[in-house]
């Protein structure tokens, strides 16, 4: 299990990462700290909701400052022990504020449809959660090292892929993104967004088994906020990928 895990296996040379005799991690510390981290991304998106409708002209901007905050927690609680549960609880609040506001732009945009676009990406991605954790509680999924990589080297391939149309976007006003991305009677950027939330889905299997190895290997209890929030990052992932799928849909619909 060890060697199937080049993320357990960076970890475990960390001198920092065994409890030694202190508090090791557990699955239901990981589920606690997920569901504290979840409250928390909650309770930041309706006060800063509050906020916003009192100023709608800020609603892009902090929607950009909570995705850059976000993936800088992310990166320095991935890197440090000592700083991860700080900085989780900072990508909570971080993504609770992306969360809220980019739900309220999509809901507004597509609330002439008759369809709640949030409750539906809500219960869709419920669903995915709860489907993925069975596949893989059932051994019918089985995070191997093969598997790992793959996953990891699609994902790598989809950054690049995704950094490559922004910088052209620069030249060519945007329109390679909106071919690839934003187009939503393309059939390929359907296509693509299908892709975006069956990886997140897969991912997910992933973040299981990370948190698995975790409690099995008695590391320090503070991995917990490393296991939660990685449960965390994909599950608001999946989340805006659903989202826009619908959106594509419904305005195919129409």
């Amino acid at each position: 299990m060890q060697q199937n895990n080049p993320v357990f296996s960076r970890l475990r040379k960390n001198p920092d990462a065994m409890a030694y005799g202190a508090e090791a991690a557990s699955i239901r510390g990981i589920i606690l700290k997920t569901i504290i981290l979840f409250v928390i991304a909650i309770g930041t998106g309706i006060l800063a909701l509050s906020f916003a409708d009192q100023n709608p002209n800020l609603y892009i901007g902090l929607v950009m400052f909570s995705g850059i905050i976000g993936f800088i927690s992310i990166i320095v609680a991935m890197s440090s022990i000592r700083l991860a549960p700080v900085f989780s609880l900072i990508y909570a609040m971080s993504e609770g504020l992306f969360l809220v506001l980019i739900s309220v732009i999509y809901m507004e945009a597509f609330n002439y449809t008759g369809y709640n676009i949030v409750l539906l990406a809500v219960l869709i991605t419920a669903a995915i959660f709860f489907g993925m954790l069975v596949l893989y509680s059932t051994k019918l999924i089985v995070v191997t090292q093969g598997f790992r990589r793959f996953m990891l080297s699609f994902g790598f391939m989809m950054l690049s892929v995704v950094l490559f149309v922004s910088i052209a976007s620069i030249f060519d006003g945007g329109q390679m993104a909106y071919m690839l991305f934003g187009n939503p009677d393309s059939p390929i950027v359907l296509f693509l967004t299908l892709v975006f939330v069956m990886y997140g889905a897969f991912m997910l299997t992933l973040h299981f088994d990370n948190a698995a190895q975790i409690a099995d290997q008695g590391l320090d209890k503070r991995y917990e906020w490393v296991a939660a929030m990685g449960l965390m990052v994909a599950i608001v992932y999946i989340y805006y990928q659903v989202l826009r799928l619908l959106a594509i849909i419904l305005s195919r619909r129409d």
